[in-house]
């Protein structure tokens, strides 16, 4: 984290993932910066002073764990937006749909938005079933990447041939 602390970099979006391999299939978007499987270290994004420069978008598993994350990472960047992490995208991928080993025991999330916390309350609850999870590699490639070009503002993201 140190060595990209000391980067000059003024990126108009960054967009963190918490997949590695979803991070690396992300076809090339000029300007924007793709930070990957922080986790629970998002909280180190402090010590990047150019992370704040850009529109910032976090896109993570939706299960307990990953609006904790969310919540986490708000410290550093209140003004993130969460991508793929709604009522609508996890009902409409009931198929995919896998069991959270355990959920997270934080409940006191106070800077997910009112339909983050829906959801957060959803799934705590069972609402939808007993732990679910979906994870973002489980989410149509083709929708995710629409989802991301307008999440960060892009026209058109270069597509890179399959």
């Amino acid at each position: 984290m140190d060595e990209l602390a000391l980067l000059s970099l003024t990126p108009r979006a960054v967009l963190i993932v918490e997949n590695l391999e979803t991070g690396l299939a992300l076809p090339e978007m000029p300007g924007v910066v793709a930070l990957m499987k922080l986790g629970n270290a998002v909280g180190a994004l402090a010590r990047l002073p150019w992370v704040q420069s850009g529109r910032g978008v976090y896109w993570d598993d939706m299960d307990t764990h990953g609006f904790a994350i969310l919540n986490r990472a708000r410290t550093v960047l209140p003004q993130l937006t969460s991508l793929l992490m709604d009522e609508y995208t996890l009902t409409a991928h009931r198929a995919p749909w896998v069991e959270e080993p355990a959920p997270c025991s934080e409940t006191a999330l106070s800077l997910l938005t009112a339909d983050e916390r829906l959801v957060f309350d959803g799934l705590r609850a069972s609402r939808w079933g007993p732990r679910v999870r979906l994870e973002q590699e489980r989410i149509p490639w083709s929708l995710a990447l629409q989802q991301l070009e307008k999440a960060l503002g892009l026209e058109r993201c270069a597509r890179q041939p399959a």
